[in-house]
């Protein structure tokens, strides 16, 4: 009774086809409308503890798409755009959630995903490939836009972790290991300079380390080519440390002679 009686099946019946949703296999059905009077959602009972919620754009393209059972998400979970593609994928068991976590870009490619049962977190740049990689208590690593690691860092013991550089075109750099935040190499402190690059020639990552700790400036880009951070240490005293956002903007300034922390949001605007 919701739907045109012309021959020609609506937008939201093609969609529902789409779903594999038969109506007439739901004991009743709820609808809320836009103030257009278009269906925005339908509440589709299986019983009356467990029921299917689809979700439309007001052009009657699919938007979501979900199941509850006593008050719970369950199973499978679905966001689309309104050009079709999947935006989220995710799966509960009775609210619990399990197994990936998937976001998707509007073009199609990879956001981020979240994998429940490995703890694992992956975020993907606009291009499909890893940006940053993270696997509880196991280890962590920063990419460049290629894909190839820029820094990785491998658990070992509480406090203490290898960890390796490299250039965009995958050369590595430096190897060593942290504990405690003071840098070895060969088992001694590390004294040295460590300085990454990307395929076009500019830094990726600069610093001067000076018995395991860094020491003068130091910086280092995100793949796509801006700044992550830049900082000073005198005597391993930090003067200061500017972090950034990807996009370039600042995100907060740590000031160690003044003992001030500022920052601001991803519009610019600053935080109180």
């Amino acid at each position: 009774m919701f739907f045109s009686s012309c021959k020609e099946k609506t937008v939201i019946e093609n969609e529902l086809d789409s779903l594999k949703i038969n109506l007439k296999n739901f004991t009743a059905i709820d609808t809320t409308f836009y103030k257009s009077k278009k269906i925005k959602s339908l509440r589709l009972y299986k019983e009356k503890s467990e029921y299917v919620n689809v979700n439309f754009f007001e052009s009657g393209k699919k938007k979501s798409i979900g199941s509850v059972k006593d008050s719970q998400c369950h199973k499978e979970y679905i966001d689309w755009y309104e050009n079709g593609k999947i935006k989220w994928l995710r799966q509960y068991n009775l609210g619990n959630q399990i197994g990936k976590n998937i976001e998707y870009l509007e073009n199609g490619n990879l956001k981020q995903q979240f994998d429940n049962d490995n703890n694992e977190t992956i975020e993907y740049w606009k291009n499909g490939k890893p940006k940053f990689q993270f696997v509880e208590n196991v280890s962590s690593s920063y990419h460049y836009f290629n894909g190839n690691f820029l820094e990785k860092y491998t658990n070992k013991l509480k406090d203490e972790c290898d960890v390796e550089y490299f250039n965009e075109n995958r050369k590595l750099i430096f190897k060593g290991h942290y504990k405690k935040d003071i840098l070895f190499k060969d088992n001694l402190k590390y004294n040295g300079t460590i300085i990454c690059y990307f395929n076009n020639g500019k830094i990726a990552l600069y610093q001067n380390v000076v018995n395991g700790i860094p020491n003068g400036k130091f910086y280092s880009s995100y793949g796509n080519g801006n700044l992550k951070y830049e900082s000073e240490v005198e005597n391993g005293k930090e003067i200061y440390y500017k972090a950034y956002y990807e996009s370039g903007k600042v995100n907060f300034i740590r000031d160690g002679i003044k003992n001030t922390f500022t920052s601001w949001d991803e519009n610019g605007k600053l935080m109180k």
